[in-house]
């Protein structure tokens, strides 16, 4: 009798700074220390179970409270929200799918089952992209140019990467750049190198802001982009999956200029689905604030992809 293959895995790996972390810290400041013992029990039904991601629904509540002795199964429905809330899990996958998953999970999961002869991730569900590759973290927190290349033993079809709506994402874009140029230095632009980017520079074109209003801009002269106009951009309705509002939180959570921002947001195509812009942030809070310029590591991430 053939025997099943075992998807998930038998142990993973934890970091010793997990309940350092400010997330972490927030959420068991707000729903206390038994928040803690929820996050760590749906991080061990992900990997026990697919590997790399898990299906919330009410059994899923009802059967992670059944271990717990002070929070019922509401309680753990509105902390793992808040915890998609917060960016540990992925939030257009938790509203669409109803799933827990991060491209961290992904990236670890992979990491851990190379040695198979098949790790497959469903392509509706992949947050990892195809020229990814593990990392080495100290490398990163020193240089902030981390390499990218294959990731080995996946079998994936990148989610927004189609003929149709990949066509259709360069289009839109396109004409959002022309309405609304990068900074001088940024990725793309006449430099590569992301220590000498300068998010600040705008070229001598008129400058439409997302409420409409123009501006005559001269050549010396450039734009200040502020909150309320970064808030106010709308992403290209081509059907890329995006999570547009996830990066908003994640680049105002690291204090990243507006100006930085904007130009963020076009390069990585609104926050698209798998984007290496994803696990840039993943890095950052590794980092602990070792990274110094968050801003110019994400674009250096998007220069790259």
């Amino acid at each position: 009798m053939a025997r099943i293959k075992k998807r998930g895995l038998d142990y993973f790996p934890l970091n010793t700074d997990f309940i350092q972390d400010r997330l972490v810290r927030r959420i068991m400041k707000r729903e206390g220390d038994g928040a803690l013992a929820i996050l760590l029990g749906a991080l061990s039904c992900i990997y026990a179970g697919e590997g790399y991601y898990v299906s919330a629904d009410e059994l899923f509540y009802e059967d992670l409270s059944a271990n717990l002795y002070e929070k019922d199964a509401n309680d753990v429905k509105r902390i793992l929200a808040l915890a998609v809330e917060y960016g540990i899990f992925d939030a257009a996958l938790f509203g669409e799918y109803h799933i827990l998953t991060s491209a961290e999970i992904q990236s670890q999961y992979i990491f851990s089952t190379k040695r198979r002869k098949s790790s497959v991730i469903d392509p509706l569900y992949c947050l990892v992209g195809e020229g990814q590759e593990e990392q080495n973290d100290e490398q990163q927190n020193e240089s902030c140019n981390a390499q990218s290349s294959t990731c080995k033993n996946v079998t994936i079809s990148p989610l927004n990467v189609t003929s149709g709506t990949h066509s259709i994402a360069q289009h839109s874009i396109a004409q959002y750049s022309k309405k609304n140029p990068l900074p001088s230095g940024s990725p793309g632009g006449e430099t590569e190198d992301a220590d000498k980017m300068s998010a600040e520079d705008i070229s001598s074109q008129e400058v439409e802001t997302p409420r409409g209003k123009k501006a005559q801009a001269h050549r010396s002269a450039r734009h200040e982009w502020t909150e309320e106009e970064i808030a106010g951009m709308q992403p290209p309705g081509d059907g890329t999956k995006r999570n547009f509002d996830g990066l908003l939180y994640n680049l105002r959570q690291f204090r990243i200029p507006p100006q930085e921002q904007y130009a963020i947001i076009l390069k990585s195509n609104f926050g698209a689905i798998g984007h290496p812009l994803w696990r840039g942030f993943y890095t950052l809070r590794d980092s602990h604030g070792k990274i110094r310029q968050p801003g110019r590591y994400l674009l250096s991430l998007c220069c790259k992809s």
